[in-house]
């Protein structure tokens, strides 16, 4: 049998009635060729492996074309600006005021600096990875939708349940922490956990309730709020560590608490190197609930005009801003607080990783040590405020995790629903999309022809491409045949993508589909956001009516366990998002090689064709593309990423096996004489149900690996958009210094 094959690359569109130079191969020698000319009567594309591929691509525009059509039920009214304050007031929050005691008491000053360091190296190959597929495809539904694609169907689905987790249950940790806080001695507050809880929880269900944009500008105030905080905190640290205070007769305080202990002297009456090697290996999962929510850009995706731009340039913003501000602040901690057993600042450091009694807060703790009472008020009222700024984040974030599962069809319609009121009769018109989101043509793709017939005449007019347009959408499926009948190949006809007209300029922030959408006063996912913060209520566990509870102990407890699931959540989302990176890396590299290999072939094998040039320019535009985000470390950063979180997610719960014989339902803790809660639970049991719901989908649905070969890199109806952010001009080092912290 004769085999026969197309020089062209998977994406070529070839001008009206053209000529294909198509090789037969001879089988005994794949270079000996001979050829002949095949006339088309329409613009035709050959593709390698066509009919994987035609479906590949198909389900990539269903992707594009489902999430226009959520951002037209749910407008976007957020500006790139109050996605990095969500994203960065969703993370520094209570896992740095409240949360580092519990590090720095495990891990000593360097063992909770190194043990975060090492988590913020993680963040930062995620935060790269992640740039890399959304810059790429930005309009698919974030990294759920890509796992979907090049992954598995399987994986798509087990990872939005799980980024909703890991969200949902960050939300009752948050309020726990709310009443740690509150439950601080000096401020002498008489409410009970759980009036406190149903305060702090009402709030962040309130802010909710109202349009996304009122939400973001909260949000954005707040995160400022915060990280002025955490300036003006290493900036006192610095002065009291060179300079003193009158409280310390002005001696330096210097590096005086590191050279003491650097590193706990035990862990859990563990001694020895091992048990400084334990404590530190503690922190990581203190710092991962501390990092949970660093890769919001990459979710918030389709919030943003120009994601291609502004998606990767958000996510190394936000990493670099948690990474210094949380490094910064643990170091800041472990310079003020003293771990001697006999200096003030120990016991109080104690109860603040066991006991949740008075000052939980390191740096309250070391700031009083210090003679500044006042700036110890200031810092728990701004771990209050945290608490419930992060709890509204968790709301948000896990409310459109599960409105899209349900637009997926992977959870009950009924979060699917939105409440709408405006004083206007009219529906709310269709919002125009920021970068790689052109509002794609409604189109029955069940009228896909098979093969073997040709389009009516007016159907193919009207999908047939301008011939400015180079790239290609939805696919229809042709086959050709030779003059003995033998299949050619798949050749595919594809309609070029719609163009939108760029929005309106409003500084690269938002949208004008969003300005277009305000005569709806308000669109809300409310059963999504009532679903979501349903998990909530995890955090009135805390609120028994014993001594224990009214002293912020019950609290403290519940908060500690829950940083263990919250822990886990994140380090398992991670961990699907690192694979799924690894998988589209080794299809981009495949896609490369593929590429290259044409390259050589049309040089080698097409010196008198019309076409050779054309087929190397165009085989050069998709190497480009596909390597145009790509960080040069990459796939290494992925590998070291995805190993560290396994390992972490293998090892969390090692205490129920190793101290004092196996104790499922019991955490050891000889100091604190706490009643058992189930770490073995916490840190174990999400990881199967992991897999129950990756492998149950499958065996439910049939689905398989997408193979590399079979993924498609053409960006389906992808579209550039030149509207770019205005970048402001600062001529002072000052200013532009102030700009990169906030803006």
């Amino acid at each position: 049998m004769e085999r026969h094959t197309a020089l062209l690359t998977s994406n070529q569109v070839v001008p009206a009635r053209g000529l294909i130079e198509v090789h037969r191969l001879d089988p005994l020698s794949p270079r000996s060729t001979t050829s002949r000319r095949v006339n088309f009567g329409a613009n035709v594309a050959v593709n390698h492996d066509s009919r994987f591929l035609h479906a590949q691509r198909r389900r990539i525009w269903e992707f594009q074309k489902r999430w226009e059509s959520i951002k037209t039920k749910l407008p976007p009214q957020l500006t790139r600006r109050h996605i990095d304050k969500i994203s960065i007031g969703g993370v520094i929050g209570t896992g740095l005021f409240l949360g580092s005691g519990a590090a720095l008491y495990d891990g000593g000053p360097i063992g909770a600096l190194l043990g975060y360091a090492v988590v913020g190296s993680v963040i930062y190959c995620l935060c790269v990875s992640i740039g890399e597929m959304i810059a790429f495809l930005p309009n698919v539904g974030g990294v759920v939708g890509l796992a979907d694609l090049y992954v598995d169907p399987a994986l798509g689905f087990s990872l939005g349940w799980a980024a909703w987790y890991n969200w949902s249950i960050t939300l009752p940790a948050e309020l726990a922490a709310a009443v740690v806080v509150a439950k601080w001695d000096a401020w002498h507050i008489e409410l009970s956990n759980a009036a406190i809880t149903g305060i702090v929880f009402g709030l962040a269900i309130l802010i909710n309730c109202f349009p996304s944009r009122v939400y973001g500008k909260f949000e954005y105030i707040f995160s400022l709020a915060k990280i002025s905080l955490i300036v003006c905190i290493i900036a006192l640290t610095l002065f009291v560590v060179f300079f003193g205070t009158p409280h310390t007769d002005w001696q330096p305080l210097g590096i005086s608490n590191w050279k003491y202990s650097p590193f706990a002297r035990d862990y859990l009456g563990i001694t020895g190197p091992w048990g400084r090697l334990l404590g530190f290996w503690a922190v990581f999962m203190q710092a991962s609930f501390s990092f949970s929510g660093a890769e919001v850009p990459g979710i918030a995706a389709g919030e943003v005009i120009d994601a291609t731009r502004n998606v990767p340039r958000a996510l190394r913003k936000v990493w670099i801003r948690i990474t210094l501000f949380y490094i910064g602040g643990i170091c800041c901690a472990g310079l003020l607080v003293h771990q001697d057993d006999n200096h003030s600042d120990y016991p109080l450091l104690v109860n603040t990783a066991n006991q949740g009694t008075t000052a939980a807060s390191p740096f309250v703790v070391g700031l009083r040590s210090v003679g500044i009472p006042w700036m110890a008020h200031v810092i728990n009222a701004a771990a209050l405020l945290s608490a419930w700024s992060a709890a509204s984040s968790d709301v948000y974030i896990s409310s459109r995790f599960l409105f899209f599962l349900a637009q997926s069809s992977h959870a009950p319609s009924i979060f699917a629903s939105l409440v709408r009121f405006s004083p206007e009769e009219e529906a709310a018109p269709d919002s125009n999309s920021g970068e790689g989101d052109a509002l794609l043509p409604e189109r029955d793709t069940s009228a896909e022809h098979k093969g073997g017939r040709d389009e009516p005449e007016d159907r193919r007019k009207a999908y047939s491409p301008d011939s400015s347009d180079r790239y290609i959408t939805v696919p229809t499926m042709h086959r050709l045949t030779s003059g003995s009948g033998s299949s050619l190949g798949e050749i595919m006809r594809m309609p070029s993508p719609v163009h939108v007209e760029a929005s309106q300029d409003q500084g690269g922030d938002i949208e004008s589909g969003a300005k277009a959408a305000t005569s709806w006063k308000l669109v809300l996912p409310l059963c999504a956001v009532l679903g979501s913060a349903s998990l909530g209520s995890l955090a009135f566990l805390s609120t028994s009516t014993n001594t224990d509870s009214s002293s912020g102990v019950r609290a403290q407890e519940a908060f500690n366990w829950l940083v263990a699931v919250v822990s886990v959540a994140s380090l398992q989302s991670w961990t699907a998002m690192l694979f799924t990176y690894i998988r589209w890396h080794k299809g981009a590299i495949y896609t490369e090689n593929k590429h290259r290999e044409r390259i050589r072939d049309a040089e080698n094998h097409m010196a008198d064709d019309p076409h050779r040039q054309s087929t190397i320019q165009e085989s050069n535009e998709v190497i480009n593309r596909v390597r145009a985000h790509r960080h040069r470390g990459q796939p290494y950063l992925a590998y070291y990423a995805w190993g560290i979180c396994v390992m972490i997610l293998l090892t969390n719960g090692w205490t129920v096996f190793y101290h004092n014989g196996w104790k499922v339902a019991d955490i050891p803790n000889e100091e604190s004489g706490s009643p058992p809660i189930s770490l073995f639970l916490s840190s174990y049991i999400p990881i199967p149900l992991f897999f129950l719901l990756t492998f149950g989908y499958k065996l439910i649905y049939q689905t398989e690996m997408v193979r590399v070969e079979n993924m498609d890199f053409s960006r389906g109806g992808t579209t550039t958009n030149e509207q770019f952010e205005k970048k402001p001009v600062y001529k002072d080092g000052w200013r532009k210094t102030l700009h990169w912290l906030i803006d």
